[in-house]
Order: structure tokens, then C-alpha cells, then sequence
């Protein structure tokens, strides 16, 4: 990495270093939770660090024109003297998700125009890690993707490590269900949800697995098809933890998600008496819910007796 600012800056807000730190008052008086997440806009004690994260990045990667298209912009930020700084400082009191639609929009198109270079990859990721040190340390309600291609809901950090695993464990057994996993995450906690998307491709990431796995030979393999395995094959498999007489479980829990999840999905056929939207806490449940299959599945958790 060229710039020796950025090595600095990235090391001072990087994931490790990074914690959930109480000030020193709070601490004397005896409080253990940290401030409350800001949940609108970019709060003002991080205002300066993002304005010049900004301008770093708009200037140093070319970014202003891509970033002021896909906002649609007024022309007039690009017809004057320096429109990354006018981008870095672009604010709406009556609209106070513009500046971080600005952040969105801004990682967007630097993943996008970096992807074929290893090397403007890796200064993009120390970027992404940089802003995703200031959005933590500011106790902002927004974090840095994964894969460092926008902005999503910031979540506990447990339930995120445990989708991570999940991730982890499905990619070993099958790619896709790794990629419908991240996508149903994305879905359910980018900046702009799409919770009936969500739910499809929960449902799809543990089909990914479950399917080869418990349907070899379906021809058209489903959940609800293998949903419907396992409850008639009860007898037929366990699980790998015991239950309280010291046996293998039975896999009662295992029907039950697969069956909330199958179920759930109420906006999969239109027309019916049923038939309703998905909403975004159905589908924040139905993509952890997936996760916690697709990890089972993945790690052998459910076997055959």
C-alpha cells in the first residue's frame, strides 16, 4: 500500500483493535453496556472521518462521476471545480440517510472497479476496514458487508459469527449454499431490504445442502420434499448431541425449523387465503434459521442411524 496515512489510520480503526470501549464516567459509575447504536444518518462526532474517508476515495479512485450517476446526483456537483469534495460533504438535514446512501453508493462502485486487480483489492479492503473502524468506534447502527461492497444493518456480533460458521460449514458442502446464504444476509440486512428475496434465498441455501444430502435422487428435489423425509423417516436418522436419557437425539428440532421455515414463506404463490407479504422480521428469522440448518447439515449434525 502506497499511502502511509492510510496504513496508520486503518491500524487506529481496525477490526482488532476495535471493542466495545465505555468512557471512563460511565465506567466509574459502574455501567457495563456501551452507548446505543445511531440509527439515523451519520452522526456529527464522526462527521469529519467520513468526510475525509470520502474524499480520499472519490479523489484517489476516480469515483466522483460513477457515485453522482448512480445517486443521480445534481449536475451541478460535477460541473464544479472539485466534485469529490463536494460528494464528501454532501448533506440533507431533512433526509439524513443521504450521507450514508453517499457511503453505500461510494463502496458499491469501488468494489465493482477494482475486481479485476489484486492489488487495488487489497487497498480497497484497508479502505473498507478503515470505515468500518470509524462506523464502530462511533457506535454507528451501519457496518461495512462482508465482502466490502456497501452498507448493512450492523447486528449482535455473536449472531453474526455464528452466520459466519454457517457460511463456513455450507461452503465446504456445496459453494452455492455458501453464495445464497451471504445473498439472503445481504438482502435481509442491506440498506435496502428486500425480506421476500431474503426468505427465497434462505430457502435455497439450505436446499443447497439438504438436498443432495437427503434427496439423491430426486429429480425435482424441494424443501417441503425434504421436509417431508424426514418426518416420515423419523426413525431413520439422529442427531449427533444427546438428549437426557444420554442418547442420540432424535430430530424432532431439525422437522420442526425445516417445517417453520417451509411454512413460513407465505408470498411463495399468490391467490391463496394465506397468501401474505413477507415481513422483514419473518425474514430476518427465516435467514437465521437457515443458518443454523445449513451449519447442522454441513458439520453431519443430522445422521443416519
Amino acid at each position: 500500500m502506497d499511502n502511509p496515512a492510510l496504513v496508520v489510520r486503518a491500524g487506529l480503526y481496525s477490526r482488532s483493535v476495535t471493542s466495545k470501549w465505555i468512557r471512563l464516567r460511565d465506567r466509574l459509575a459502574g455501567k457495563t453496556e456501551p452507548e446505543p447504536l445511531w440509527a439515523e444518518g451519520i452522526p456529527d462526532h464522526i462527521n469529519v472521518p467520513i468526510r475525509d474517508w470520502l474524499y480520499d476515495v472519490l479523489r484517489g479512485f476516480g469515483m466522483a462521476t460513477p457515485v453522482a450517476v448512480r445517486l443521480k446526483l445534481p449536475s451541478k456537483i460535477l460541473q464544479s471545480r472539485d466534485p469529490a469534495a463536494e460528494i464528501s460533504v454532501l448533506d440533507d438535514r431533512m433526509d439524513p440517510m443521504l450521507r450514508v446512501e453517499v457511503l453505500d453508493a461510494t463502496l458499491g462502485c469501488l468494489h465493482q472497479a477494482t475486481q479485476g486487480d489484486w492489488q487495488d483489492r487489497q487497498t480497497v479492503a484497508s479502505y473498507a476496514q478503515e470505515l468500518e473502524g470509524i462506523l464502530r468506534e462511533g457506535d454507528s447502527a451501519f457496518t461495512v458487508s462482508e465482502d466490502s461492497s456497501g452498507l448493512e444493518h450492523r447486528i449482535d456480533e455473536a449472531l453474526h459469527a455464528t452466520y459466519g460458521k454457517a457460511v463456513e460449514a455450507g461452503a465446504s458442502k456445496a459453494q452455492s449454499a455458501a453464495d445464497h446464504l451471504r445473498a439472503a444476509f445481504n438482502e435481509a440486512h442491506g440498506l435496502k431490504a428486500d425480506p421476500s428475496a431474503a426468505y427465497s434465498r434462505a430457502i435455497k441455501a439450505v436446499e443447497a445442502v439438504a438436498n443432495p444430502l437427503f434427496l439423491p435422487n430426486e429429480m425435482e428435489p424441494t424443501l417441503g420434499k425434504v421436509r417431508s423425509h424426514l418426518d416420515q423417516g423419523r426413525n431413520k436418522y439422529e442427531m449427533v448431541i444427546a438428549d437426557r436419557n444420554g442418547a442420540p437425539a432424535n430430530i424432532d428440532a431439525v422437522v420442526a425449523m425445516i417445517s417453520l421455515l417451509w411454512h413460513g414463506q407465505r408470498d411463495r404463490h399468490e391467490g391463496g387465503p394465506t397468501t401474505a407479504p413477507v415481513t422483514q422480521e419473518a425474514a430476518e428469522t427465516a435467514v437465521h434459521t437457515a443458518a443454523v440448518l445449513v451449519h447442522w447439515i454441513s458439520a453431519g449434525s443430522i445422521r443416519k442411524k
